[in-house]
C-alpha cells in the first residue's frame, strides 16, 4: 500500500505545481495503482497474496473504468492550471501524453473538454471544461461567470480522486475574485448595499475548503443575480456546514 500512496503523491505534486513532465511521468503508474485498487478486494476475499502492482498493458488503457481515472486526474490539471490562469501547462501536457501514448491517450477527452468549444453544454464536464476553457484564454470574466465557474468546479472535484489539493486552490481562487469585486468592482454588482455584507461575511472565514466555498456562493449569489435552484441551494447548505 505504501507504493500506491507513493504514487498518488507523484502526481499529486505535479497537480500542485502544474508540472506537465511530472505529471505525464506519473499518470501510468497512477492508473496502474486504481486499476490495482479495484481488483485488491477480491485477492483479500479469496485470501490471495496482494503482489506488486502490475503494469496495464494496451488493451488495459482502453478499458473505461481505466480512461475514467485517467480523465479525472487530467481534469484535475487542467483545473490547477485554470485557476492560476496558465494554460501553457496543458499544452505541453497534450504533446506529452500524445507523444507517450497517441492522440486518444487516456485522458484526452478532459483536454478536449478545457480546449474545444463545446455547445450545446449538456454534462457537467462540459460545463467545468467551458470554464476552463475562459480561465486559459484569459478571457474577462464577469461576476455571473466568476459564481458559476465557482458552482461547477465545486460540483466536479467533489467527485475528484483530487479533492484534497483541488478545494483550497478553488476556494483561493474565489477568496480573490470576490474580494476584487467587493473593493474595485462594485459597480458590476446587484444593490450592494444589500448584497456586499453577507460576501463580507463570507469572506471573513480564514479556512480555505469546501465549506467556504460552499458559503461564499451563497453569499454571493444575489451580488451575481443567481437565483439559485433549491435543490442545489439544500447542497450548498449542507456543505458549507462544518462539522
Amino acid at each position: 500500500m505504501s507504493e500506491v500512496l507513493q504514487r498518488k503523491e507523484r502526481i499529486n505534486s505535479a497537480i500542485r505545481d502544474r508540472d506537465p513532465s511530472a505529471f505525464a511521468g506519473a499518470l501510468m503508474g497512477w492508473l496502474e495503482a486504481t486499476a490495482y485498487l479495484r481488483v485488491l478486494p477480491a485477492l483479500e476475499k479469496l485470501s490471495l497474496p496482494r503482489g506488486v502492482v502490475p503494469s496495464l498493458s494496451d488493451v488495459d488503457l482502453r478499458e473505461e473504468s481505466v480512461r475514467e481515472v485517467a480523465d479525472d486526474a487530467v481534469m484535475a490539471f487542467c483545473i490547477a492550471a485554470g485557476l492560476n490562469h496558465d494554460r501553457e501547462p496543458v499544452i505541453k501536457l497534450h504533446g506529452l501524453l500524445t507523444k507517450q501514448m497517441g492522440p486518444i491517450y487516456p485522458g484526452s477527452s478532459a483536454i478536449a473538454h478545457c480546449m474545444q468549444t463545446i455547445d450545446p453544454i449538456v454534462t457537467l464536464d462540459d460545463a467545468v471544461g467551458q470554464a476552463l476553457k475562459a480561465m486559459l484564454e484569459g478571457d474577462a470574466l464577469d461576476v455571473k461567470d466568476i459564481w458559476n465557474a465557482g458552482l461547477r468546479l465545486l460540483q466536479r472535484l467533489r467527485s475528484s480522486n483530487f479533492v484534497q489539493e483541488l478545494a483550497p486552490m478553488l476556494a483561493r481562487w474565489l477568496r480573490d475574485k470576490w474580494t476584487l469585486a467587493i473593493d474595485q468592482q462594485r459597480f458590476n454588482l446587484v444593490r450592494p448595499r444589500l448584497s456586499i455584507p453577507p460576501i463580507e461575511a463570507a469572506l471573513a472565514d480564514a479556512i480555505d475548503d469546501q465549506s467556504f466555498i460552499a458559503a461564499l456562493l451563497l453569499a454571493s449569489a444575489d451580488a451575481a443575480d443567481i437565483e439559485i435552484d433549491a435543490d442545489y441551494r439544500a447542497q450548498l447548505q449542507a456543505i458549507a456546514r462544518r462539522v
